[in-house]
């Protein structure tokens, strides 16, 4: 039972994820200077941490681990949006 809401979880925060992170790459891509061009490398990160969050969650396999996962993710990925505006501004 725990498998079915771990991958439930993951999933929905994959897309949201991977949405994101196309979505930035593009706006990097299209509006930022040559400068910042290092700014591009940050969508991957994003990506790369939810697959490791997911990678843990199903090695451990335990609802209480993704309910640990999910809040320390959602941390990781808030300090790599503000910092990914502060490099652009």
């Amino acid at each position: 039972m725990a498998n079915k809401y771990i991958h439930t979880i993951n999933i929905i925060i994959g897309v949201l994820v991977l949405g994101f992170s196309v979505f930035l790459a593009w706006a990097v891509a299209a509006f930022a200077p040559e400068e910042n061009a290092a700014v591009i490398f940050i969508p991957i990160l994003v990506t790369a941490v939810w697959g490791v969050g997911y990678l843990v969650q199903l090695k451990y396999n335990s609802l209480k681990n993704v309910m640990i996962m999910v809040p320390i993710e959602a941390i990781i990925f808030y300090l790599i949006i503000t910092k990914t505006t502060s490099l652009i501004n």
